[in-house]
């Protein structure tokens, strides 16, 4: 029986670090879609904001990511993750099922959040790409129409007080 607590034991701490991986994870899927619609709406403060908030969450990734190889030799969020779980081997018989379910729950959910980080990843990616080519079309075309729109031949210049109050 001491094994077996042993190995829950074990296992609390890589629940909880899962449990904080997903947490994160889940705030950078949300902050990964607030700042989609920024960047629609072109919003630079909430661009900017998300952006910053991201490198907050990837840093306490980073972060979490090293707790768990300084805490554990078995690492629960590293790429080994799924090829080869805490309990792989005849450690699975030796704990208990309501702990096996926890950890598969939160693998799966981990896993699942994972990816959607991934696909909104790619999708803000070329939505960038996007504004960056409209951005880029948009700067050209003034580049090459400043000649072409002059002011009228009647139109006086500004006087320097004119100049003066849109400054």
């Amino acid at each position: 029986m001491s094994g077996n607590s042993e190995m829950v034991r074990e296992l609390s701490p890589s629940c909880e670090l899962l449990e904080r991986r997903l947490a994160l994870m889940r705030g950078l899927a949300n902050s990964l879609k607030q700042v989609q619609a920024a960047v629609v709406h072109s919003d630079l403060g909430g661009i900017e904001g998300h952006t910053l908030r991201q490198r907050e969450l990837c840093d306490a990734l980073r972060q979490l990511e090293a707790e768990a190889l300084a805490g554990s030799p078995q690492n629960p969020m590293g790429g080994e993750r799924r090829k080869q779980k805490s309990w792989a081997g005849s450690a699975q018989d030796a704990v208990s099922p309501p702990v096996r379910q926890r950890w598969e729950a939160l693998d799966q959910e981990l896993i699942e959040v994972e990816m959607k980080v991934s696909q909104l990843n790619r999708v803000y990616g070329a939505l960038l790409r996007r504004a960056q080519r409209t951005l880029q079309i948009f700067m050209r075309l003034r580049a090459s129409s400043a000649n072409t729109y002059t002011p009228p031949k009647g139109a006086r210049a500004p006087s320097p007080l004119q100049e003066a109050s849109h400054v």
